[in-house]
């Protein structure tokens, strides 16, 4: 498999998302030993379903935040 950022050689290896919602912590993908591009089925699926419009939802203002942290 070649990579489609620097067309380097892909290896199969397992991976760590101690933040993943899902539950799951442990998963299999592909990493690029040249620029360590990392594909797995969730990267795969989320390029495919490209967004038809940029996003145009709310957005926190950097001063709200800081008000809401401050209390």
């Amino acid at each position: 498999m070649r990579c489609e950022r620097c067309q380097g050689c892909m290896i199969r290896d397992s991976f760590v998302d101690l933040r993943d919602d899902t539950g799951r912590v442990l998963f299999e993908g592909w990493r690029c030993i040249n620029c360590g591009e990392v594909v797995d089925p969730v990267v795969l699926t989320h390029r495919v379903d490209v967004p038809a419009k940029p996003y145009r939802g709310q957005t926190r203002d950097r001063r709200t935040w800081e008000r809401l942290t401050a209390v």
